[in-house]
């Protein structure tokens, strides 16, 4: 018979014998907790009973020592026998709340776990950062699926038509993504008579494509930014979401002490906010002698997003005045800019870029700069220069000489002039 099977007088007879002490020493200390009817009275009676329910350490922690009775229990904690066990006592227990996150109110706490990593004291520490970019990802998908839960649940499920009420309370289904989310309330707005959206959403909004690539990044490989870009790049969502729910949620919650409650945390959030926008500014007016004079030459970096990177001529080593992202060379920056590698591309079959008929460089991108942010032009990222179109027969970004109307094509001084010597 193996030495552990109970009534053999071995092992497993001991272990049954120290766990009724054990119960017993549990009961007679639980015996002597004063009951719930009995409460302190007084702030001072509160506060140590507090402290009494709750220790500062957890009891199991080496520095929490070993209350009075208790030296058995503590005794078989620290042998490590698999027989035995610290039966908790009264003294210990902690009353736990209940795990309660309803989607608008998830999607508020992810939001706000956002602002309290970003507006830290300091500069937030890296691991912040990260978590900052994961919460306000989800923190925008949440809210905007709250909002479609609010019309119809059913839009929430990403095959509406297998809707079931059931699973759906206890959140069993796949469930829609943040584009088809906004693409579902405009499509609301636009057919339903009843839904009405405030505010003007875009599935494709820069903002938060940016803000989705880097949370895929950091999710599925990882990355490396600064302190600067993560919060240049995450405010003007943030912003984004609150006034969403200033605008297209409040005014619809019906229960008015929800109501009351989602505002409350939403002024919360603001006044965090208010730090991470004037850390912004002020970076903004540090840098901003050194972006003067040349709007035009100047675009918008891919990890800030803000208008600082100069395209000043001849540099090997283009940065972001803003967060400090290197770009290398103006060929490397053109590429670095649109995500895409160079060696890749052309090996795949893809086209190099525009060349540029000042430097020579294949490095013309067609994008907007700080002077004009809502009109694109052929800018050269290798020396700066703005060029009127791109000829379609060589290729090559400059001056234009004539444009076949009938066929669409631009053709440079060079080109024209090649193809009037014919004649």
């Amino acid at each position: 018979m193996d030495d552990c099977t109970p009534g053999d007088g071995g092992v497993g007879a001991e272990a049954s014998g120290s766990t009724a002490e054990l119960l017993a020493r549990a009961t007679e200390v639980e015996s002597r907790v004063p009951t719930a009817s009995v409460g302190p009275r007084t702030d001072g009676e509160r506060a140590t009973a507090g402290r009494a329910q709750r220790p500062a350490v957890p009891p199991w922690s080496p520095e929490a020592g070993v209350p009075a009775g208790q030296e058995g229990v503590a005794a078989s904690a620290a042998s490590g026998s698999p027989h035995t066990a610290p039966t908790p006592t009264a003294s210990f227990q902690v009353a736990l709340q209940d795990f309660h996150f309803p989607a608008l109110h998830n999607g508020l706490d992810f939001l706000r776990s956002t602002v309290e990593l970003l507006a830290r004291q300091g500069v937030p520490e890296p691991r912040d950062l990260k978590y900052a970019v994961l919460h306000l990802r989800t923190a925008a998908e949440v809210l905007f699926k709250a909002r479609l839960e609010m019309h119809d649940p059913k839009l929430v499920w990403w095959e509406p038509s297998k809707f079931d009420k059931a699973k759906h309370k206890v959140g069993d289904f796949k469930s829609c993504g943040a584009e088809k989310a906004i693409e579902r309330l405009n499509e609301q707005a636009e057919n339903d008579g009843v839904f009405v959206l405030n505010m003007a959403l875009d599935p494709e909004d820069a903002d938060l494509v940016a803000l989705r690539e880097l949370r895929n990044r950091l999710t599925h490989f990882g990355c490396s930014d600064t302190a600067d870009a993560v919060q240049a790049r995450t405010l003007p969502v943030l912003v984004l979401l609150l006034k969403f729910l200033r605008l297209d949620v409040l005014p619809y919650i019906r229960d008015r002490a929800e109501a009351w409650t989602v505002e409350q945390e939403m002024d919360c959030i603001n006044a965090q906010l208010h730090h991470i926008e004037d850390y912004v500014a002020h970076r903004k007016t540090e840098i901003a002698d050194d972006l003067c004079g040349h709007e035009y030459v100047t675009v918008a970096c891919r990890t800030c997003g803000q208008d600082a990177v100069v395209l000043d001529g001849g540099a090997v080593d283009l940065k972001c005045h803003f967060c400090g992202k290197g770009y290398g060379t103006g060929v490397e920056a053109a590429w670095e800019y649109i995500g895409e590698s160079r060696h890749i591309t052309i090996s795949e079959g893809g086209e190099d870029f525009d060349s540029c008929s000042v430097c020579g460089d294949s490095a013309v991108a067609y994008l907007p700069t700080a002077a004009e942010p809502d009109t694109a032009s052929h800018i050269c990222f290798s020396c700066g220069s703005d060029h009127a179109g791109v000829c379609d027969y060589c290729q090559q970004a400059g001056d234009l000489a004539f444009t076949i109307k009938d066929m669409g094509e631009d053709m440079c001084e060079d080109c024209y002039a090649y193809r009037l010597a014919k004649f």
